[in-house]
């Protein structure tokens, strides 16, 4: 089987090869860079880390079972401390691959939904819609990412916890697919919850824009989520 380092420049290209591939639309003619366009590639590119990720586990199965096998011939006086640690450290290195390629996952998921819901028609200024995939609200207070505090001071002083962040600002995801994230964050929460509900309208009564999130949308593995920031990402060039 091929080794952890042979996995990890497969990921490197995979990343490689999304980049390029939207260099390529957003290099075409205005009129030819469409967000169905976008929407392919970015699914060819989850497509890939999917792949990855199986591969990655698979490889973990096989050297947890040879790191077992090692520590039992180490009882046995047969092999050195040496060699069940090399075991150890392959264990290890595949495991935090598979992190970093769940990380990647995740982030373009994110990407991936809230692409897939912009599909829809704008919002009026002051908007708000309620549908059954998603709950979206069109504010107009200016709002960025450096005042996320006060979102984050009323969520800890309301509920005891910090406010789950599972994306601040720009991604990496949001690099590679060419997408403007700097002034939004996406809340891991359910937005039906009492928490997501809360959130939701302090954020309304703000004036702050948002987009929640149900469940899952139609080419991609997220989950529920809020993103909170105005509700249309433009597609610029990837870096």
């Amino acid at each position: 089987m091929p080794s952890a380092a042979a996995y990890f420049r497969a990921a490197a290209l995979t990343v490689a090869l999304s980049a390029g591939a939207l260099a390529a639309v957003n290099a075409a003619e205005p009129r030819r860079r469409s967000s169905s366009e976008v929407l392919e590639r970015m699914k060819a590119s989850r497509e890939g880390y999917d792949q990855l990720l199986a591969a990655y586990e698979e490889q973990l199965k096989s050297q947890a079972a040879e790191l077992a096998r090692r520590r039992a011939l180490y009882q046995q006086g047969q092999i050195s401390e040496a060699s069940v640690r090399a075991a150890a450290y392959d264990v290890a290195t595949t495991q935090s691959h598979i992190i970093e390629v769940q990380q990647w996952i995740f982030e373009d998921d994110l990407a991936l939904t809230e692409l897939v819901a912009r599909t829809g028609p704008p919002l009026r200024a002051g908007g708000y819609e309620d549908s059954a995939l998603l709950v979206r609200y069109n504010g107009q207070t200016a709002w960025s990412v450096g005042d996320a505090g006060k979102i984050e001071s009323f969520f800890l002083s309301r509920f005891g916890r910090a406010m789950p962040v599972s994306a601040r600002g720009q991604t990496a995801a949001h690099d590679r697919m060419g997408f403007d994230h700097h002034n939004a964050i996406d809340v891991a929460l359910y937005p039906d919850s009492d928490e997501g509900r809360t959130l939701m309208q302090y954020l309304k009564q703000a004036g702050i824009p948002f987009i929640a999130f149900r469940g899952k949308m139609a080419g991609s593995a997220t989950g529920a989520h809020i993103h909170i920031g105005k509700p249309s990402l433009r597609i610029a060039s990837p870096r």
